[in-house]
């Protein structure tokens, strides 16, 4: 989560309560004496992408969580077929009030919203909405963070414009969907307006009024060649004005992606990783609301993704080429210690738990990545696999005794067939009640 200020359904509902459907199946479960008000999901949202031959809309999966429910437990209990071929569903999220998800097409611009509201078992896809990409001039939506006012933002890799760029940020309706208006300046600029010339994640903190965003490149460049990013910056914006006020180079075709603030309110740190291999740590120690960007890892093995432990004490990495989901310690921010490693099969987008105790790792990027025979074969071993984290010494395990996928993806209902599907990002159920900012 990137930043503090709760929703009106956290304010309204104790953070440890069990919601029950109507069906029985509850929500996320009451916290534990160990863990006081903590909740446990019961189940996760998935997407996945069709990654068989491309005949297949994406889907939306239900994945059973709640290990007292043995016979759904790491099973899959609902496929949900999207409209469309060739979405590419990527990174996705609720709007704030957790009624709707928010699904958007990397490569269509679509964006699907299932209301969730009456049963969350049983999403139903209410709007395609097809405005996106002519109505804000942006293409390749990627990150979506649900704000307060009904809207979400959503970071756009780029532009409808020959060489795809520049990139930068939309606000979209959390109801519907429909573009709403651009967040900073658009895709075609006044001379004096600064925006970023990337766009990537999303980094939001609102404490500090501060909003982070990387880089990756133009969709018409690491689409056709991912492995040679082109953007070298990350983008530091006042919320409150919309405005970039640094722009940070970090070296060469460092290719930022995913960023992190760390939890706590005063907390003036946060992480990016990129497609190089490095790891930065950026601070605003001195208060004056400017960050410093310090290189603190390197010869990672293109790690997809990162996440930060919820107090703040761990840093987890995926590795996808190398295989490796590592965990380091961050007492010391500056100087990351390794101290849990676990192997995953390109390992790509983690999800831990509230407590900190589960990470489920994921292992699929985008359909032209997955298979690529530059790199021999790939991805045969599709799946969701969860770690047990030691939060106290440090490290990671398998649930699975030999380490295979707990919830398994090689062989699922598709809307034409039976065959492979490659599970991207995930959510928890609406009981793990989420904060502004949050993706």
């Amino acid at each position: 989560m990137r930043h503090r200020n709760l929703s009106p359904k956290a304010l309204a509902a104790p953070v440890g309560m069990a919601l029950v459907l109507a069906s029985g199946f509850p929500l996320a479960s009451e916290g534990t004496e160990e863990h006081g008000d903590t909740p446990r999901e019961a189940f996760l949202y998935v997407v996945a992408i069709d990654a068989g031959d491309g005949n297949n809309p994406d889907m939306l999966a239900i994945v059973g969580a709640d290990p007292d429910r043995a016979d759904e437990y790491g099973e899959i209990v609902r496929m949900e077929s999207l409209t469309h071929v060739g979405d590419n569903v990527h990174h996705w999220d609720y709007s704030l009030d957790q009624e709707r998800l928010l699904i958007p097409g990397l490569f269509s611009d679509r964006i699907y919203v299932f209301d969730i509201s009456e049963d969350p078992l049983a999403p139903q896809l209410v709007r395609e909405e097809e405005g996106l990409r002519p109505d804000s001039g942006y293409v390749a939506p990627h990150t979506v963070s649900p704000l307060p006012g009904g809207v979400a933002l959503v970071s756009m890799l780029g532009a409808d414009t020959p060489s795809t760029g520049p990139g930068g940020l939309v606000l979209i309706d959390g109801e519907t969907g429909a573009f709403v208006r651009h967040f900073g300046p658009g895709p075609e600029r006044a001379a004096d307006e600064t925006g970023p010339e990337f766009m990537y994640d999303i980094a939001y903190n609102a404490d500090l009024n501060r909003l982070v965003t990387t880089t990756w490149g133009f969709p018409g460049d690491v689409l056709e060649n991912p492995y040679g990013p082109s953007g070298d910056t990350v983008s530091v914006w006042d919320l409150e004005k919309e405005e970039v006020i640094q722009v940070v180079h970090l070296g060469e075709q460092s290719g930022a992606t995913e960023a992190d603030w760390f939890h706590a309110s005063d907390a003036r740190y946060g992480y990016t990783i990129g497609t190089s291999g490095n790891a930065w740590l950026w601070e605003d120690e001195d208060g004056n609301g400017l960050l410093d960007f310090h290189r603190v890892l390197s010869d990672l093995a293109l790690p997809c993704d990162m996440t930060l432990s919820p107090d703040d004490r761990y840093l987890y990495i995926a590795n996808w080429f190398g295989d490796q989901v590592q965990q380091y310690e961050i007492s010391d921010p500056y100087q990351p210690e390794l101290v849990g490693e676990a192997s995953v099969p390109h390992p790509c987008m983690m999800r831990l738990s509230p407590d900190g105790e589960r990470l489920y790792v994921t292992n699929s990027v985008l359909s032209t990545l997955d298979d690529d025979p530059e790199f021999g074969p790939r991805n045969d071993a599709y799946g969701i696999y969860l770690l047990e984290v030691d939060a106290e010494q440090g490290g990671l395990s398998h649930v699975t005794e030999d380490g295979s996928a707990w919830a398994d993806f090689s062989s699922v209902q598709k809307e034409n067939g039976v065959g492979p599907a490659g599970p991207h990002m995930i959510l928890f159920d609406p009981g793990v009640l989420i904060e502004a900012g949050h993706h």
